[in-house]
């Protein structure tokens, strides 16, 4: 009787924070954090979809949600803790959350699709800081596409060594194949 009374705190908070709660005990997965939200209001993502484009600066992508993992990279140089709202929120704002794949963009002309059982099914995040320091591009920024590539085995394939696409300027919308 006793285990019954101490199991419902536990199935009730899993009842009410869904899969969030899921993820946040995984190894490896980004969990939120608080942070300070830069007041940078210059546009520094474009994003291109069906209804139109919408630019969005690093204050309003923060205003987002932050969320930081802890992750190993497939450069080691670059390990370490990254936070910035995650890809799927960015997709929703601008309406491109239900699009087949997108094509994310670097400043340096290097672009990759990734589709969208990525962020679908992984908490991939537009990354605007690395170990709590905002990005340049000297370190890959001021944007970085990240996958949480220690929350499973999976993710370390070399699939996606590719869609960690740095240096990220623009994301747009592809349609179906």
């Amino acid at each position: 009787m006793k285990m019954r009374v101490c199991l419902k705190p536990l199935l009730l908070s899993v009842v009410l924070c869904g899969p969030a709660v899921a993820f946040a005990e995984t190894p490896g997965a980004p969990r939120a954090v608080t942070l300070t939200i830069s007041k940078a209001t210059a546009p520094l993502l474009t994003l291109h979809g069906a209804s139109g484009k919408v630019q969005l600066s690093l204050a309003e992508l923060e205003s987002l949600g932050m969320h930081e993992v802890r992750t190993t990279t497939f450069w080691p140089e670059d390990d370490g803790s990254y936070s910035g709202p995650l890809l799927r929120d960015v997709l929703q704002r601008a309406g491109l959350d239900k699009a087949d794949e997108i094509r994310v963009r670097a400043k340096d002309g290097f672009s990759q699709v990734i589709p969208r059982q990525d962020w679908e099914r992984w908490p991939v995040l537009l990354a605007t800081r690395h170990d709590g320091q905002p990005m340049r591009p000297r370190n890959k920024g001021p944007l970085r596409i990240i996958y949480p590539r220690d929350m499973s085995p999976e993710l370390a394939d070399s699939v996606y060594r590719l869609r960690w696409v740095w240096l990220v300027d623009s994301i747009e919308a592809k349609a179906g194949r």
